[in-house]
């Protein structure tokens, strides 16, 4: 009798420990707060490399000493790659980004004249291509759609074989216009996508010998792929993160 009472009482202070630690207050503090990751920020100054295609045409009129214009035209195409350098700004709390960029390519871009205008064979060939441009952009997190447009210029050599026998040397200087897309890899790596239509300005030469003008006017679509490099010289505000 006396060995159940115990076995009951030691039961029942065991139910009152139980009941007792449920009702006290737990000592552990609330899930530490872990803040999402901030938006990726397109502001910041950028170097990087470009290649890719560059077609269009030469056209060449000469004008034979006041009679009617001759005209000719020549198909062009070729490889033109190069770097890069701009900065980019995305105004705070806005999809805007606005920037600026300058390239400098080489080609070999080139096209030869058919019909001949009377001097033999004759091509023309942009030995190198440099643009100055603004970009606008509105960001959807880590892509970036884009326009541009600006400045361009070009050194473009126009020469002939026999019975001529000419090379004539210009850097000419026009407009560019386009646009592009750019994917952000990581913070600082992203890769483009972008086409360009570039109008040069007028190239005038004359031959030894020759009372006629010509006149070259190039135009070119540039179709390319780049990667860019942007440097954390400027970074975003840090954001606030609550404390408990």
């Amino acid at each position: 009798m006396i060995r159940s009472l115990i076995i009951a009482g030691v039961a029942l202070l065991a139910l009152a420990g139980v009941a007792i630690a449920a009702d006290l207050p737990s000592i552990k503090g609330p899930p530490a707060y872990v803040p999402p990751p901030p938006a990726p920020s397109w502001t910041g100054f950028y170097i990087g490399l470009n290649a890719g295609y560059g077609g269009g045409e030469f056209s060449l009129d000469t004008d034979p000493a006041g009679l009617l214009v001759a005209h000719a035209g020549a198909p062009s195409g070729g490889f033109i790659g190069g770097g890069q350098g701009g900065f980019n700004y995305q105004f705070p709390s806005s999809n805007f980004v606005l920037g600026g960029e300058a390239d400098f390519a080489g080609s070999t871009v080139q096209g030869t004249y058919s019909p001949p205008p009377g001097l033999g064979t004759v091509s023309s060939k942009l030995d190198w291509l440099g643009t100055a441009r603004a970009r606008l952009g509105l960001a959807f997190g880590n892509i970036l759609p884009y326009v541009t447009g600006g400045f361009a210029y070009g050194r473009v050599d126009t020469f002939g074989g026999a019975p001529a026998g000419f090379s004539i040397d210009q850097t000419l200087t026009g407009w560019t216009a386009g646009a592009g897309l750019e994917y952000a890899i990581t913070h600082n790596l992203s890769f483009k996508t972008e086409y360009l239509y570039v109008d040069l300005s007028n190239q005038n030469f004359q031959v030894a010998g020759s009372p006629n003008t010509h006149t070259v006017h190039p135009t070119l679509n540039v179709v390319r792929a780049g990667l860019d490099w942007k440097f954390d010289w400027i970074a975003p505000p840090t954001p606030v993160v609550a404390k408990y």
